[in-house]
């Protein structure tokens, strides 16, 4: 799920979202859904939406339930595929070059980090072992901290069209669906998107 649906999610307290992320995340239990009422017992149970985070990754596991394998690497191999789909052919179009491809790739690396984050987040704050030696954790989280700085940097540079980036760049979206979908010519989200490879370059 991508920020397109950020909207539709109602608030949560800290408490709330913690509470969610044992139940779902550490617990593995299934998504909870509402009760039907004896008018609507022939329509499928609505599902409850979860906090940020949560609701991505119990989303996941939904969608790749039904095959053998982790989620998560279901959910790369798709997203290489539509990577190598769809920024492939810009590529090879000449639309884009090697840089703004690799930046796109970075791109999802720091999208996938922060969505993921909350699954492996906990109150304790002692380093792990990585086996890379005394200081290999510490410079581990901080090049994770500037990745995603630099991302929310990015998401700031592209501004109101942070959404179709995201839905081309991490989903996959063909650049032509995306320009329908938000009501543009192919050639302005060409534009943009290239643009948006390019910021992500000036991004701090």
């Amino acid at each position: 799920m991508t920020d397109r649906n950020a909207a539709a999610l109602p608030a949560f307290s800290a408490a709330e979202r913690e509470q969610q992320r044992i139940t779902h995340l550490v617990l593995g239990a299934p998504r909870p859904r509402r009760k039907l009422t004896s008018k609507r017992k022939k329509t499928k149970a609505p599902i409850i939406r979860l906090a940020p985070g949560i609701e991505e990754r119990v989303q996941l596991r939904e969608d790749w339930s039904h095959k053998q394998g982790t989620p998560e690497t279901h959910a790369r191999a798709a997203a290489a595929a539509k990577i190598d789909g769809t920024l492939a052919r810009l590529q090879r179009s000449g639309a884009i070059d090697a840089h703004q491809a690799a930046a796109a790739e970075l791109i999802v690396a720091a999208h996938e980090r922060i969505t993921a984050d909350v699954a492996v987040r906990t109150a304790r704050l002692e380093p792990r072992g990585s086996g890379g030696g005394a200081n290999a954790a510490a410079a581990e989280r901080i090049a994770a901290v500037i990745l995603e700085r630099r991302y929310t940097d990015w998401r700031a540079r592209v501004g109101p069209f942070a959404a179709m980036m995201l839905a081309i760049i991490v989903d996959g979206m063909a650049l032509g669906t995306a320009a329908r979908r938000w009501r543009m010519s192919d050639r302005r989200a060409r534009r943009l998107l290239v643009d948006a490879l390019d910021q992500w370059g000036r991004a701090r």
